[in-house]
């Protein structure tokens, strides 16, 4: 076992050297602040999950679009947003530490970024990641279809935080609430990692869908066994025109040409 454990570490900082670079490395080794490139930095807390997160959007890029056609249709689409004078909005349910709003703000930076995270200690983190960036707005919150209260279980893994309805607690926002957060704001796109409340999330109040032109979500029907988790979020996709596309542990909406 910890022969195993030993390679495992060293893959893992042979994939850090080739596809984060000998900073992103050492940083990974040593420290609780990574280089992103560009001059940015991300912290994260040493002995939690917070270094695979970044491992996995930043070094391994799960949320890089691996068609080139789907991308120049997304570029079509945002164009068209900001020549009428509107801002694409892309909400980052699920938002952890702020790596994915800080990856979404690189990748799309006429965007604004919404990252809706229901746990405390990562919500206060990614307020810390994101600070630097106007661009991205950190909204302690749960998403849900429809408002009221979850109670929040933080006592996993930071990227595993999970949440059920209650009477009080932790607030729920909608989509369409973070959408009339941005003025002018117009829906681009929603990544979607939220343990399992997808089940939520896409219960009621699903107009949205027929805006957005790019949807990212983890499914989560491997953690909850019976409780169908993606039941409703795959019958309300499937009514609608999009292209489907895998990477890593998402599946990868993206609207057709109108």
């Amino acid at each position: 076992m910890a022969s195993f454990s030993l390679k495992v570490s060293a893959l893992a900082t042979a994939k850090d050297l080739l596809r984060g670079g000998p900073g992103f490395a050492l940083r990974a080794k040593l420290g609780s602040t990574l280089p992103l490139g560009k001059g940015e930095t991300i912290c994260v807390r040493r002995g939690t999950s917070d270094l695979e997160v970044v491992r996995q959007i930043h070094r391994d890029e799960q949320y890089w679009i691996p068609q080139d056609a789907q991308v120049d249709r997304l570029k079509r689409f945002e164009a068209d947003m900001v020549a009428r004078g509107k801002v694409p909005v892309i909400i980052d349910a699920g938002a952890n530490i702020g790596a994915a709003a800080l990856w979404f703000a690189r990748e799309w930076p006429r965007a604004h970024v919404v990252a809706v995270e229901p746990d405390p200690a990562n919500a206060a983190l990614a307020r810390t990641n994101c600070a630097r960036r106007k661009q991205i707005d950190v909204v302690e919150a749960a998403i849900g279809g429809e408002p009221g209260f979850v109670s929040v279980d933080s006592e996993v893994e930071a990227y595993a935080v999970t949440t059920e309805r209650s009477e009080s607690g932790c607030r729920v926002v909608t989509v369409d609430e973070c959408l009339r957060s941005v003025e002018s704001g117009e829906l681009f796109a929603v990544k979607i990692d939220i343990e399992g409340f997808e089940d939520d999330l896409f219960s009621a109040n699903t107009a949205w869908l027929d805006q957005v032109k790019l949807v990212y979500i983890e499914p989560h029907d491997h953690m909850f066994a019976g409780r169908a988790t993606s039941r409703n979020f795959q019958a309300e996709m499937g009514r609608r025109d999009f292209d489907v596309l895998i990477r890593g542990e998402n599946l990868i909406y993206v609207r057709r040409d109108p």
